[in-house]
C-alpha cells in the first residue's frame, strides 16, 4: 500500500507538495533541479495545472515526480488522472485540398508544350543563321568566280597587282582541286600571288622598315601606291610605273630597293626625312633628269 492510498486521497497536487516538505526542499530549490519555473511548480501543487497547456502539463509533472522520486506506476496513475479533465485536441489547420488529376495532367502538357516550342524556335533560329551564311558565301564564291573568269577572256592584257598582295585572296576550293594538266591548283594560285606579273615599262620597288616609318610612293602616273605608317618590321612590295615620288619619315630605319638593287637614302635624308624622286634620270631614250 502506497502513500497516496489512504481513507481521503490526496490530490496530485497535494501529494507532490507533501513529499517534497518530506525531504525538506523548498520549491525554489526544486525549480532549479528539474530547470522549470517555479510559478509553474507551484501551480501543479495547487492543482491548478488546467492552466498549463495539455501538450506540457504531463510532461512537467513528471520531471517533478521523478525528481521527488515517485515510483513509476503512480506517476502514471497521476498522468491519467489529469488526463481525465484535457480539452479534446482539435486541428485548428485547414485540411489540404485533394488535387484534381486532370490539373496535373495538365500542368505537364503545358510544361512538355512549352519545351517543344522553344526547342523548335531555337532550331529554326540556328538553321536560318546558317543557311545566310552560306549563301554569303555562295554569292562572293560566285563573284569571285565571275571576275575570274571576264580576267582569263582577256588575251594578252596584263593583270596588274597594286599594293600589297595577301595569299588569302585564292579561292579555299584551291587547295583542293587539280588543273586538266596534272599541276596543282593550290601552289599555282600561290605563285601567282608570290610572284605578281609586272608589266613592261613598270619597276619594282621593295621596303623594309625595322622602326615605324610614314611612307610615302606615288609612281609617274600619279598612281598613289602607299600612304600609312608602315609598323617596324613590315616588309612590302610596290611596282609602278618610274619615276617613283618618294618620302620617308624615319629614313634611318628605312631600306629600299628597286628592281633588286639597294638605293642610297643619305643624299637624300635632313632630320631623318628622306624626299627623292627615283631614278633620278629617266631611260636614255627620252634623257630628261628626274626631279630631286
Amino acid at each position: 500500500m502506497n502513500e497516496q492510498q489512504e481513507l481521503i486521497p490526496m490530490a496530485t497536487g497535494e501529494y507532490l507538495k507533501q513529499r517534497r516538505l518530506k525531504r525538506k526542499l523548498s520549491l525554489a530549490t526544486v525549480a532549479v533541479a528539474v530547470c522549470l519555473d517555479e510559478l509553474l511548480l507551484g501551480a501543479i501543487e495547487r492543482d491548478e495545472e488546467t492552466q498549463i497547456a495539455p501538450v506540457y502539463r504531463n510532461g512537467y509533472i513528471r520531471t517533478y515526480a521523478r525528481y521527488l522520486k515517485v515510483p513509476e506506476d503512480e506517476i502514471q496513475k497521476m498522468l491519467v488522472s489529469t488526463e481525465t479533465n484535457q480539452a479534446a485536441i482539435r486541428n485548428i489547420f485547414a485540411e489540404s485540398p485533394k488535387r484534381n488529376p486532370m490539373d496535373r495532367w495538365l500542368r505537364a502538357t503545358s510544361y512538355v508544350l512549352a519545351s517543344l516550342l522553344i526547342g523548335t524556335l531555337a532550331w529554326q533560329f540556328t538553321h536560318e543563321a546558317v543557311r545566310l551564311s552560306q549563301n554569303g558565301s555562295a554569292i562572293t564564291t560566285t563573284q569571285n568566280n565571275t571576275q575570274a573568269s571576264q580576267n582569263a577572256g582577256l588575251p594578252g592584257q596584263a593583270q596588274k597587282i597594286r599594293g600589297t598582295v595577301n595569299a588569302s585572296i585564292a579561292p579555299l576550293g584551291a587547295l583542293h582541286d587539280s588543273d586538266t594538266g596534272g599541276l596543282d591548283t593550290a601552289r599555282q594560285a600561290w605563285a601567282a600571288v608570290s610572284q605578281p606579273t609586272i608589266a613592261a615599262g613598270e619597276s619594282r620597288l621593295e621596303i623594309s622598315v625595322s622602326a615605324d616609318s610614314w611612307v610615302e610612293i606615288s609612281d609617274a602616273d600619279g598612281q598613289e601606291l602607299e600612304m600609312d605608317l608602315l609598323r617596324g618590321g613590315s616588309d612590302k612590295d610596290y611596282h609602278g610605273k618610274p619615276p617613283f615620288r618618294l618620302l620617308f619619315g624615319r629614313a634611318s630605319a628605312v631600306r629600299l630597293l628597286m628592281d633588286g638593287e639597294a638605293v642610297d637614302l643619305t643624299g637624300f635624308t635632313r632630320d631623318d626625312v628622306a624626299q627623292l624622286t627615283w631614278p633620278q634620270k629617266l631611260p636614255a631614250d627620252n634623257g630628261e633628269p628626274g626631279i630631286n
